[in-house]
C-alpha cells in the first residue's frame, strides 16, 4: 500500500473554472455534470448536512480538475437534501444509494462513459460502496474520511453537535430525539434507518483501484485501508490534508489544493483515459427544473458564471422577488439549509426568491483575474448588482435583498446604490461599516461575541481549564475584548467629537447611506440577536437604547430572542419567514 504521491499541479488557478458544470435534474434530484471524453466516469457522493455545506467548493474543484484530465464527473444532492426535492414519507439510506445509481446512469447516458468510479466522503463513502456493489462496470473507489458504520456515525454527529451547542446558552428547540449537526436536521426516517447501516468491504473485487484519503491521526481510516489491501484491492492511501480546517466552517473557505492535485495524479497513474464511444446523448440539456406542489425551481446562470436557483410560486404571479445573499463562503442553500426551506415556504405565500452563489463561493467560480478573498469586497458588490440586473430583466415586480452577516452587509451597500432594490432585510450584521484598519480574514475568523459573553466566560472554571490546556487563543481573545472595550469608549465620546474620531466618521458614512435609502423610501429591517455581537453593533451606531433609529422612519429593528448567529432554532426560522413576508407587503403597498 502506497502512502504518498507527489502532486504535479495542473497549473489551474484555484476557484476559476475552465470546465463549467451543467446543471441536470434526475427524478427529483439536482446534479452538476462535468463532461469529458473518457470511458471512465466519476460519481461523487458527498457527506451529509454541514459537512456537505463546507465541501461544496472542494468537490466542485475536484470535479473540474478530473474533467480537465478526461474523466467525466457528476455531483448530486441526495433525495431530500440540498437543492433536491423532499422525499414523500421520508428518505432511507437506500434512497441515497439509489440516487447514486441513478446519477451513474445519467452520467453514462450523457457522456458515453462505460465504467464508473465512485467517490464518497464521510457517510457518502458508505453510499459509494453500496452503489458500486450494484454496478457491473465498477472502475474503483475513492473513500475520503470514510464512515461505514451508521450507528457509530450518528454518535460522532451527536458529539460534534454537543460541542457546538455547549456554552451558547439558548434553547435550540429541535424536535425531540433529532439527529442534528450545525442546524441541519436529518430526516427522522433516515436517522432511524442509519442505525442499522454497516457496509462490508468483503465483496470488493480483487485488484480494484482504491484511494483512501485518511484523516490525520485517525486510526480507523488507516485500519480500513489495511483491510482493503488484505481483501485484495489495489490500495493507495494518502493523508486528507486540510480536513479539519475545511470542516471548521465556511468563514474563510480554505482549500487543500495540493490534495486536489494528488487525487488527479492518482487517477492519471491508475485509471487509463480512453475516448468514449459516440453513444452519449448529443442533445443540449434543457434548463434544470424541479417542481413540487407549491413551487417550481429553475437553475439560472448569471453573467455566464454565477450559479443561482429561482424559486417561484406555481399558483400566481410573484408579489416580489427576494434575493438571498451568501453568508461568508456558505453556499446558496444557506446554513442548515435555511435558504432552501425559506424559499419553498415563501413560494406558498406567493413570493419568489433567488438563492445565489457569488464569485468563488459554492458553485460559482472565481473571476479569471479577480480576488480569491471576495467577502466584504467591491468585487462582491459588483456581483450583487449583476444579480439584480438579471432579476430585473426577467421580472417587473419589487426586488428585495436579504442576507446574514457579510450577506447583510452586501445587501445594505448594494441597495444604497441600486434603484431597483425596494427593500432590505439585514440579519445579524456584525459590521455596519467596515473599519479600514481591520483585516478581513481576522474579522471572518473572530467569531465576534458581545462583551458580556467574554466576561461570563472569563470567570468560568471551564475557561481556566481550556487556557491551561492551550485550547484558548489568548492573544485573539484579548484582542477581541480590547476591541469591544475600545468600541464602548468610542461610543461614549464620538457624539461630542463627530468626524474627529474614526467612529464618528464611520457613523457619518452609515447615516449617509441610510439617508439615501430613506429618500427612495426603501424600508430597511435590521434583525439582531444577543449572542453574536450584532446587537452591540446596533448600539455602537444608534446608542444604547437604539434611539438613533428614530432619525430614519423607514428603518425597523427587531431583536430576535433565543437564537444564535446563524438562526439555528426552527422557531426563529419561522419568525424570519413572517418578517420577510411582512417586509414584502410593506414594499408592495408603497409601489
Amino acid at each position: 500500500m502506497q502512502s504518498n504521491l507527489a502532486p504535479s499541479n495542473p497549473g489551474q488557478r484555484l476557484g476559476y473554472s475552465t470546465c463549467p458544470a451543467t446543471a441536470v435534474t434526475m427524478d427529483g434530484m439536482l446534479g452538476h455534470l462535468h463532461p469529458a471524453g473518457g470511458t471512465t466516469g466519476v460519481v461523487l457522493c458527498q457527506p451529509w448536512g454541514f459537512d456537505a455545506l463546507c465541501t461544496v467548493k472542494f468537490h466542485r474543484l475536484i470535479a473540474e480538475d478530473l474533467a480537465r484530465r478526461g474523466y467525466p464527473v457528476i455531483r448530486f444532492d441526495y433525495p431530500g437534501e440540498g437543492d433536491s426535492l423532499p422525499v414523500k414519507n421520508g428518505a432511507a439510506f437506500d434512497t441515497w444509494v439509489e440516487g447514486a445509481v441513478r446519477a451513474a446512469r445519467e452520467l453514462r447516458e450523457r457522456t458515453g462513459c462505460t465504467r464508473i468510479l465512485y467517490y464518497g466522503m464521510g457517510i457518502g463513502a458508505a453510499v459509494a460502496l453500496r452503489a458500486g456493489q450494484r454496478d457491473e462496470g465498477l472502475a474503483g473507489y475513492v473513500l475520503a474520511a470514510p464512515a461505514l458504520n451508521g450507528r457509530r456515525y450518528l454518535r460522532e454527529v451527536a458529539l460534534r453537535e454537543k460541542v457546538i451547542e455547549d456554552g451558547i446558552g439558548i434553547d435550540f428547540g429541535y424536535p425531540a430525539g433529532s439527529t442534528v449537526l450545525a442546524s441541519f436536521i436529518m430526516d427522522p426516517a433516515l436517522a432511524a434507518d442509519m442505525k442499522s447501516v454497516s457496509v462490508s468491504i468483503e465483496t470488493i473485487p480483487a485488484g480494484l483501484p482504491t484511494l483512501v484519503l485518511a484523516r490525520p491521526e485517525n486510526g480507523t481510516d488507516r485500519e480500513l485501508a489495511d483491510q482493503l489491501e488484505r481483501s485484495g484491492a489495489f490500495v493507495h492511501m494518502t493523508d486528507f490534508i486540510g480536513y479539519g480546517t475545511m470542516l471548521d466552517g465556511v468563514l474563510t473557505s480554505p482549500m487543500p489544493t495540493s490534495l486536489i492535485d494528488t487525487i488527479g495524479d492518482w487517477f492519471r497513474q491508475t485509471i487509463a483515459v480512453d475516448e468514449a464511444s459516440q453513444t452519449s446523448r448529443s442533445d443540449a440539456p434543457e434548463p434544470a427544473v424541479l417542481s413540487a406542489g407549491a413551487f417550481t425551481e429553475q437553475v439560472e446562470v448569471i453573467d455566464s458564471r454565477l450559479f443561482g436557483i429561482f424559486c417561484a410560486p406555481n399558483s400566481e404571479i410573484p408579489k416580489a422577488v427576494i434575493i438571498f445573499l451568501n453568508m461568508a463562503y456558505a453556499p446558496h442553500i444557506g446554513w442548515g439549509g435555511l435558504w432552501v426551506d425559506t424559499a419553498r415556504r415563501l413560494a406558498q405565500r406567493g413570493i419568489a426568491t433567488l438563492r445565489v452563489d457569488l464569485s468563488n463561493i459554492g458553485e460559482s467560480p472565481a473571476r479569471p483575474e479577480g480576488e480569491l478573498q471576495v467577502v466584504y469586497s467591491s468585487e462582491q458588490l459588483s456581483d450583487v448588482h449583476a444579480v439584480i440586473r438579471h432579476v430585473r430583466s426577467r421580472n417587473a415586480c419589487p426586488i428585495l435583498l436579504a442576507g446574514i452577516c457579510s450577506g447583510a452587509h452586501s445587501a445594505l451597500y448594494a441597495a444604497a446604490d441600486n434603484p431597483d432594490v425596494g427593500g432590505i432585510i439585514s440579519i445579524n450584521q456584525l459590521r455596519l461599516v467596515l473599519d479600514p484598519d481591520e483585516d478581513v480574514d481576522t474579522l471572518l475568523m473572530a467569531g465576534a461575541r458581545p462583551l458580556s459573553d467574554y466576561k461570563r466566560r472569563a470567570f468560568s472554571l471551564g475557561t481556566y481549564k481550556r487556557v491551561l490546556s492551550g485550547e484558548v487563543d489568548i492573544p485573539k481573545a484579548a484582542k477581541n475584548i480590547a476591541g469591544h472595550a475600545k468600541d464602548r469608549v468610542s461610543r461614549q465620546i464620538s457624539p461630542y467629537l463627530g468626524g474627529l474620531t474614526k467612529l464618528g466618521r464611520m457613523r457619518g458614512q452609515l447615516f449617509g447611506l441610510l439617508r439615501k435609502l430613506e429618500a427612495r423610501k426603501v424600508p430597511v429591517t435590521f434583525l439582531s440577536c444577543r449572542t453574536d455581537g450584532s446587537l452591540e453593533q446596533q448600539r455602537l451606531y444608534f446608542g444604547k437604547s437604539l434611539a438613533g433609529h428614530s432619525a430614519f422612519p423607514g428603518l425597523k429593528h427587531i431583536l430576535l430572542e433565543n437564537t444564535d448567529h446563524t438562526l439555528s432554532p426552527p422557531a426563529v426560522r419561522q419568525q424570519l419567514i413572517e418578517i420577510l413576508e411582512d417586509t414584502v407587503h410593506q414594499v408592495t403597498r408603497q409601489n
